[in-house]
């Protein structure tokens, strides 16, 4: 059927590019679809004034008849709760991360493991204090968890901006807008591999959605927990639940306690700590790892820019002894975002690289490719994208402190 309709396109005088294919059969491609509005916002939604009548003219008398009212209110209903996003409940997890639950069954459907969401509170419903809104920016945040059965979805907020604190201020049935799932699904792949998972919160987040799937599917999960004490660890449980083998590593003070055999905690360097794991250095009693390096197909980067940069060395340096089978590495690429609609606003733009070169190649948009691999990524551009509202974020960071502080907002 593509074949056929691309044979049979042409563009008519009121928008719609229109085929004609089996049977008679019109196919129209609207609003930003339409290669005459397409990459533009204003374009795509303006297309709709040249649209809309041919739509009407199509259906006729069918749009002219009035319809039950109680199949309306029945129909209004269902299209509320599968569309409408309430919060269901905000817990604090540590001082700095909370996570958020959500009531967005259509979201909750459609997802797939290793998508995020764009989350944002409303402009009109937001708090009001000193002259200042406190409206959100659009955070990009991944799925953490999702019960389908029940609509909810879950995720993670690491507290580092003004945005992303004000999410604490969020109250049980207050409406949000959740847009997605957006990005690519993480590739599950079809059993017997080694997939090391390395990461931070963002890691944790990231892991509680794809560790069971690839676990499922046959594989191995190895996840190396990166956190800054031990009591920064979060959702322990389903962590461990998972993964095969957790290493746990925490920068300062006494790791983790492991709570299973197969588990493995140190503190220090991260590096430092993956060379000794891989030594078997790290349980006197056991000199071999329950999930060799060695054994590692497939390496997964979910955290800063920093952290993807030292792995990224580390592959050809530290470790590379001990990565033997030359994994490839996928690592989160945590672009500034604004739509996040996949190719519309170029904020989250992202040059990539020849890995063999250093040139560049072209650039991507990184909220249609959140994780891509390593190697064809600029990192030094990536940091200078990341780098390029420090100022006006640290301004806004002091005001909100200002005001939280001043007029004591309620925060979970």
């Amino acid at each position: 059927m593509p074949v056929a309709v691309a044979a049979h396109c042409k563009i008519d005088d009121f928008g719609p590019f229109t085929s004609y294919g089996v049977d008679g059969r019109r196919v129209s491609f609207l609003g930003d679809t339409h290669p005459v509005f397409h990459g533009s916002v204003v374009k795509a939604v303006a297309s709709g004034k040249r649209t809309y009548p041919k739509i009407l003219a199509t259906l006729g008398e069918r749009v002219r008849q009035h319809g039950d009212a109680q199949e309306y209110e029945r129909f209004r209903a269902q299209i509320d709760g599968l569309l409408t996003v309430k919060v269901e409940k905000v817990e604090r997890l540590t001082q700095a991360v909370v996570e958020l639950t959500v009531r967005a069954p259509m979201a909750a459907r459609r997802f797939r493991p290793g998508q995020f969401f764009r989350l944002q509170n409303f402009e009109t419903l937001a708090p009001f204090v000193d002259g200042t809104r406190l409206q959100s920016e659009a955070l990009a945040l991944y799925g953490a968890k999702v019960d389908k059965d029940r609509g909810l979805v879950s995720v993670i907020v690491i507290e580092q901006g003004a945005s992303s604190r004000l999410v604490a201020t969020l109250k049980p049935g207050d409406p949000v807008t959740l847009m997605g799932p957006t990005g690519v699904r993480t590739t599950i792949p079809d059993g017997k591999e080694t997939i090391m998972v390395i990461g931070g919160v963002l890691g944790a987040a990231y892991l509680r959605s794809v560790g069971m799937a690839l676990r499922s599917a046959g594989n191995r999960v190895l996840y190396v927990a990166i956190f800054p004490t031990a009591d920064a660890v979060i959702c322990r449980d389903e962590l461990e639940n998972a993964a095969d083998c957790v290493l746990w590593i925490t920068e300062q003070g006494n790791p983790p306690v492991p709570r299973r055999p197969q588990d493995r905690a140190a503190s220090g360097d991260l590096v430092d700590v993956l060379v000794r794991y891989a030594a078997g250095a790290l349980d006197p009693t056991d000199a071999a790892p329950p999930v060799r390096l060695e054994d590692v197909d497939r390496l997964m980067i979910i955290g800063s820019s920093c952290l993807v940069r030292r792995l990224r060395d580390a592959r050809r340096h530290e470790l590379e002894n001990f990565l033997v089978k030359r994994p490839q590495t996928i690592a989160s690429i945590g672009t500034p975002m604004q739509c996040m609609l996949k190719g519309v606003c170029s904020q989250c733009l992202q040059w990539q690289i020849d890995p063999h070169t250093g040139r560049r190649t072209k650039a991507v948009f990184a909220c249609s490719w959140q994780d891509q691999p390593v190697d064809i990524v600029d990192l030094d551009n990536l940091d200078e994208r990341l780098s390029q509202n420090r100022v006006q974020e640290h301004l806004t960071g002091l005001w909100l402190e200002h005001l939280l502080t001043k007029h004591k907002l309620q925060r979970v």
